[in-house]
């Protein structure tokens, strides 16, 4: 399969007048500039993946959502300082899901050597990552704490499934330390 994307950049760039490569030229070395932060943290417990929100009345709510992110507020939050993120980022979770108790000597084994994978009716992993994302946002329901303004600021994000017998959810976020003013520009995020 080509490489769609870089066919069109391969034609816009042809097409582009020679300002508007000079213009290209130095956002792509303000881009390389950029300092990523970087913190890593585990919240210890068996994942959980995130439900459907359901309604009550007038108000629509996360099962379990409030259970969770009170659980991360208590453990993780005071571990992590002052952080609070409102700059692009990548998120990278290794969710480590309970072993079966069901499970062989050899499939424990196996399970922990990261050979033996859930997958089946665990959970999707899309909703396992939903649910962290929300544990780690702020929530007017709970207290608008939280180290991420809004997961909208994810812009890569990497989610591998594991068992374990010591579940648990490893995550690391790497983080722009500020949009240059450059970029902030050509995107219109200020005037």
């Amino acid at each position: 399969m080509a490489d769609v994307t870089q066919e069109n950049i391969d034609k816009l760039l042809k097409d582009a007048p020679s300002r508007v490569l000079d213009r290209v030229a130095g956002y792509m070395n303000v881009y390389k500039s950029i300092r990523w932060k970087h913190v890593s943290f585990v919240i210890p417990t068996n994942p959980i993946p995130s439900h459907r929100p359901r309604l009550s009345g007038y108000r629509v709510y996360v099962p379990g959502a409030a259970k969770t992110q009170s659980f991360f507020n208590k453990t993780v939050l005071p571990t992590l300082g002052n952080l609070f993120i409102t700059t692009p980022c990548k998120v990278s979770t290794n969710l480590y899901i309970q072993t079966p108790k069901s499970f062989s000597l050899l499939q424990k084994i196996l399970a922990e050597m990261k050979i033996l994978r859930p997958w089946g009716n665990v959970g999707d992993v899309d909703n396992y990552l939903k649910s962290v994302l929300d544990q780690i946002q702020p929530n007017e329901k709970r207290g608008h704490v939280g180290i991420m303004s809004n997961d909208s600021l994810v812009i890569d994000e990497d989610t591998h499934k594991y068992y374990s017998m010591t579940p648990r959810t490893e995550v690391s976020i790497s983080f722009m330390g500020r949009i240059p003013e450059e970029l902030a520009k050509v995107l219109r995020l200020i005037k």
